[in-house]
Order: C-alpha cells, then sequence, then structure tokens
C-alpha cells in the first residue's frame, strides 16, 4: 500500500494578513495534477462564490480605511482542500478565511481564492476591495452675475446709505435718552427717601 502524500502547506484556519512580496513575472503555481494553474483557470469558467463583510456588491466590497474586512471560502470539498488567497495574483495567506484587519491603501485590490484537493481545484470569484465612492461630485464654480433687480447704483445708493445713518443715530439716541431718563429717576427716588 502506498501512504497518500501530504500537502506541505499549514491548513491554518485563521490566518492574518500581511503585505504581498513583490514579483517582477507572473506567478506560476501547478495544480493537483501538476498542470500549470493559469492554464486550468482560462478553461474552468466556473467561479465559486465567497461570503464577505462587508458584503460584496457584483464583486466590489467598499470600505473605509482602518476597517476589518473578511473573505470566507463556503464551498464544500471532498476531501478537504488547501485554500490559498491571492492578492492581485500575488500568494497573501492560507486558510478557509481572510481577515484583513485595519484596511490600508496598501491593501486596497483584488482577492481570490484557490481551494485544491487530491480531485480538482476550484478557484473563487475575484473580489475587488475598494475605497466608497463620494456621494456628490464637486462641481465646478460658476461666476453669478448680478441680478439687476437686486443692485442699487447712484440716487437710490446714496438714498441707502443717508437712511441707514439716520437709522443709527436714532438708535443711539434713544439708548441714550433711556439712560438719561433712569438715572434721574434713580437720583429722584434716592432723594425723597432720603
Amino acid at each position: 500500500m502506498r501512504a497518500k502524500p501530504q500537502s506541505p502547506l499549514p491548513r491554518d484556519t485563521v490566518p492574518a494578513w500581511s503585505p504581498p512580496t513583490t514579483t517582477t513575472g507572473p506567478i506560476l503555481e501547478k495544480d493537483a495534477a501538476g498542470g500549470d494553474f493559469r492554464a486550468n483557470l482560462v478553461n474552468s469558467l466556473q467561479l465559486m462564490p465567497l461570503k464577505t463583510f462587508p458584503a460584496a456588491i457584483r464583486g466590489v466590497i467598499q470600505s473605509e480605511l482602518n476597517y476589518s474586512v473578511i473573505l470566507q471560502w463556503v464551498v464544500t470539498m471532498d476531501p478537504e482542500p488547501v485554500l490559498s488567497w491571492t492578492f492581485n495574483g500575488v500568494p497573501c495567506g492560507m486558510g478557509e478565511k481572510l481577515f484583513i484587519r485595519r484596511l490600508s491603501w496598501e491593501q486596497l485590490g483584488t482577492y481570490m481564492c484557490i481551494a485544491t484537493n487530491s480531485k480538482k481545484q476550484l478557484v473563487s470569484e475575484p473580489v475587488t476591495i475598494s475605497l466608497p465612492e463620494p456621494i456628490a461630485q464637486p462641481t465646478e464654480a460658476e461666476p453669478m452675475e448680478p441680478d439687476p433687480t437686486l443692485s442699487l447704483s447712484g440716487g437710490s445708493a446714496i438714498g441707502l446709505l443717508v437712511a441707514g445713518i439716520l437709522g443709527a443715530g436714532t438708535l443711539i439716541a434713544g439708548v441714550c435718552f433711556t439712560i438719561i431718563q433712569s438715572l434721574r429717576t434713580d437720583r429722584q427716588r434716592i432723594g425723597i427717601c432720603s
């Protein structure tokens, strides 16, 4: 009897996200049968859904920076698969769930999960994490033309200026008169009582 080969990849069920390494060439992975992963990916058009938090809408998760994002593989396979995650095509984690804690600029991009067992290989639908779009687009300022019914010039502007000065003078005179009257009333009360 021949022993079943063990996968060299760990089965960590709660991986923490780490930034991807920089690569210049394409990543070529081998599937369970030893074939080229990218060639098999092109041939298999059935993509598996992922469970996400926040929910993905048409393959896009919009999240603010410093918030957490969770991606989870939900398809059951027999035998149990080895699950690996990619970020923009670069391996970034292992296990059933990918936790992205405190989302940063470097973590915005497209994620996929690859499930491989001894029988087949399945690939998840790509999920792109991006920042929310602004609710309202800023508009360019347009010069305002003066409304002819609200503009003042010439005699009407001078008349309004004179009326304003007279109104302010009347207000000041009324306040002074009230103060003087209250002082006289106070003096008369003091004189009557003593």
